[in-house]
């Protein structure tokens, strides 16, 4: 600590009446340096402070780093009031709630400090303390740190810089960042230590759209953990062991490791920074509590077992509340509080927050009430998901007979015992080799169930050719055969499978599905807000009188459609690139390209709301799209988690069928294309993307005036984020782009320099 902050400490101490516990930090900000008669002045008026503190003595004031790991952090920024943050760790008294000491000021000098009380850190909540600091001033920035006593010294956290948000009726531009996706296991924060370089004073708070976290400690599609870089949970036999037995490694299952999971990311400085210098409005994602999941449903095992974890979620959600600056989970007297009223399920993390004149900005929660996947992830191939019956019945029979072609034949195999005999037993043997956990008894009994009824036809050839036995049925039989579609026709090739169900799923049988479920339900088969939460979203926006609505987003509305139909990258593919991928597939299906009708639905609505701008996230790519009624969205790439073209081309790899094609590497590498020039398609797309970058990772600084808004998008090659550039900051500017789209009149502009 310098002797500039030692002194600034002092006479923030004196202010103190009987300090048991104060805090000021090393110097991640200047702190200033007041007059020493002025410090000579307070400590006078103040007499003896405490142990080993007297008058302007500063022995027994120490930096307190070791008492505070996880630093300090604020949020949620209102006219009047802010979120304070920090975790207090002491090994000698881990079991016992500890006081600690918040100081509020408005100067670098400390003379008007406006908040300085103890609060306490319960062991219940990990020693987190999380206070609502009110009576605040509009606009205005603060300075706060805490102090924990130990053994009569005074030990300090490092210094943060708040902001409050401006009054409703304050005309004044709006600047902020908008972050997703941080992995931290085998990864660095480069992409934050970028934005601490570029806006050292310029950004009023930060936007946190999901994904701050990721559950597990090793997952080898898409982490890679060295030594400095590495996760292990304190309590691994409470944890969910993934992997084989060779190459093991967990997912976050008890409070335990979910609390390890902020632990061990916040414990990095760039993210410290960060928290340390700007506000924070966050909501989660998926990996807050599991991959692609909805409700208390994960998705590890692919429907192999059950996996909906109320407990596992409710553990989630409070580590989320505990240790994430946000109003959720503080009692009526604005102190940290996690009951059963606030997770799983009566969590409500959805809220607004006005800046001035120009902006509301309003926060989803796309996860806690969303309905699963269109296509489970155990749903067998051979399926029928739509009979010609139903068909007809929504658009005829000369509706049919026009699809028809396009459709799958399909057969009722309890009236052919010659064809059901041996589908019985090949069907058995599939779901012992794809689900070994599984008894012959409980293998048969699933075949039973799933031959039961109605069935692809062309499933059951494909079967006995695998099985090496004649096609049952051959050319004439299928043309006489009713068609409908089947789960087949997603591009589901095996029973236990995300290809087909939430990736790589082919669009117009998605469509076609989506669409008969969602009028035949009244839409809850694609009710991903909830009703309650979509009744507060169509109110917040319609009732707002900003200027601009901006609607965070932890996922994209923007379409990901990879159309190998399109004459312009059919032309680019190698004459073996197979005839069964010549379709149109959505990339995924998790976020909104897999609940088409809501969107849809959403976007006549949102196309009434004046300068509506959507901000995304979750894809690991940087979008720009025009929904062509007059919204914009803006989706910001990965902080660091690997980059949507790094896990498609692992994904392609890994797939017995993909992983064949001839140059299918080169292929991948055009991802950000071919998504681009599938959006252009009115046909195939229900939005334009006007950019996309695939392969780079990244930050978004917005700024908004009431004529404009501007998105600048600062990318850098997804490699880098495996090499640490703390040590050398000089070496980051040289390895950044930037682009800048400016939303005006109604109308999108790019520039880049």
């Amino acid at each position: 600590m310098s002797r500039q902050s030692l002194r600034c400490t002092v006479s923030v101490i004196a202010l103190s009446l009987a300090a048991t516990v104060v805090a000021a930090p090393p110097a991640r900000i200047e702190a200033g340096d007041p007059p020493a008669a002025r410090v000579r002045e307070l400590a006078g008026r103040r007499g003896s402070l405490v142990p080993g503190v007297h008058g302007t003595q500063i022995s027994g004031v120490l930096s307190g780093e070791r008492f505070f790991p996880q630093s300090i952090a604020s949020g949620d920024p209102r006219p009047d009031s802010v979120i304070i943050w920090t975790r207090v760790s002491d090994a000698d008294r881990a079991g016992t709630d500890l006081p600690v000491r918040l100081i509020v000021t408005k100067d670098r000098f400390f003379s008007h400090v406006v908040f300085n009380q103890v609060v306490t850190a319960k062991s219940d909540y990990d020693h987190c303390v999380k206070v609502r600091v009110g009576g605040l001033e509009p606009g205005t920035s603060y300075i706060y740190f805490f102090v924990y006593e130990n053994g009569g010294t005074l030990y300090l956290s490092h210094t943060g810089s708040t902001k409050t948000a401006p009054a409703p009726d304050s005309d004044v531009p709006v600047r902020f960042a908008f972050l997703n996706c941080q992995d931290y296991v085998g990864r660095y924060y480069n992409v934050l230590q970028k934005a601490l370089l570029d806006h050292s004073s310029d950004i009023d708070f930060v936007v946190h759209l999901g994904d701050y976290v990721y559950e597990t400690t090793g997952d080898p599609s898409f982490q890679a953990p060295p030594a400095d870089r590495e996760l292990v949970f304190a309590d691994q036999a409470g944890a969910i062991r993934l992997g084989d037995d060779e190459h093991p490694y967990y997912a976050a299952n008890s409070l335990s490791n979910y609390r390890d999971l902020y632990k061990t990311y916040r414990s990095d400085q760039m993210l410290q920074k960060i928290h340390e210098r700007y506000p924070m409005i966050a909501t989660w994602d998926d990996h807050e509590y599991t991959n692609d999941s909805h409700g208390a449903e994960g998705t590890y095992f692919a429907g192999r077992r059950d996996e909906n974890d109320p407990v596992r979620r409710r553990n989630a959600d409070r580590a989320y509340l505990e240790f994430m600056p946000i109003e959720v989970g503080l009692d009526a007297a604005g102190t940290l509080t996690v009951d059963d009223s606030m997770i799983f399920p009566n969590t409500r993390i959805y809220r607004t927050f006005r800046f001035g004149t120009n902006v509301e900005l309003v926060m989803t929660d796309y996860r806690s009430f969303r309905p699963d996947h269109l296509v489970p992830e155990d749903a067998f191939p051979g399926k029928l998901a739509i009979s010609r019956e139903v068909i007809e019945l929504v658009i005829g029979p000369a509706g049919y007979q026009l699809f028809a072609s396009q459709l799958d034949p399909y057969v009722d195999l309890d009236g052919l015992p010659a064809v059901m005999a041996p589908m019985l037993a090949i069907v058995t043997q599939m779901y012992l080799t794809e689900n070994p956990e599984l008894s012959q008894a409980d293998a048969a009994a699933l075949a039973g169930e799933a031959l039961g009824g109605r069935v692809s036809a062309t499933f059951v050839n494909a079967a006995f050719a695998a099985a090496s036995l004649p096609s049952p049925f051959d050319d004439a039989a299928l043309a006489a055969m009713d068609r409908g579609l089947t789960v087949l026709m997603f591009g589901k090739r095996s029973i236990y499978s995300a290809a087909g169900s939430r990736n790589f799923v082919v669009k117009d049988s998605l469509d076609m599905y989506s669409s008969f479920g969602f009028f035949s339900t009244g839409g809850e088969t694609q009710n991903a807000y909830g009703a309650t939460q979509e009744a507060w979203l169509r109110d917040t926006l319609s009732e707002s009188p900003a200027t601009w609505k901006l609607l965070g987003s932890s996922v994209a509305y923007a379409p990901k459609i990879l159309d190998f139909t399109n004459p312009t990258i059919a032309a680019v593919l190698p004459p073996t690139f197979p005839d069964l991928l010549r379709r149109a597939f959505l990339f995924g299906a998790d976020d909104w390209d897999g609940f088409p009708d809501k969107r849809s639905s959403l976007m006549q609505f949102y196309a009434t709301v004046p300068n509506l701008v959507i901000l995304s996230g979750d894809w690991h790519a940087s979008f720009v799209t025009d929904h062509l009624n007059g919204v914009f969205e803006f989706t910001g790439p990965a902080v660091s988690s690997e980059t949507a073209q790094g896990e498609a081309l692992k994904f392609v790899l890994g797939d017995p069928l993909l992983s064949q094609v001839p140059g299918v590497e080169q292929i991948v590498g055009l991802l950000g294309t071919i998504v681009q020039i599938s959006s252009l398609d009115p046909e195939v797309s229900p939005a334009q993307l006007a950019f996309s970058d695939t392969a780079r990772n990244g930050y978004v600084f917005v700024e908004v005036t009431p004529d404009a808004l501007l998105a600048t998008y600062s990318l850098i090659d997804g490699d880098e984020t495996l090499t640490s550039y703390y040590a050398t900051p000089d070496a980051l500017p040289s390895l950044f782009t930037t682009t800048t789209f400016t939303l005006s009149g109604g109308s999108l502009s790019i520039s880049a320099p």
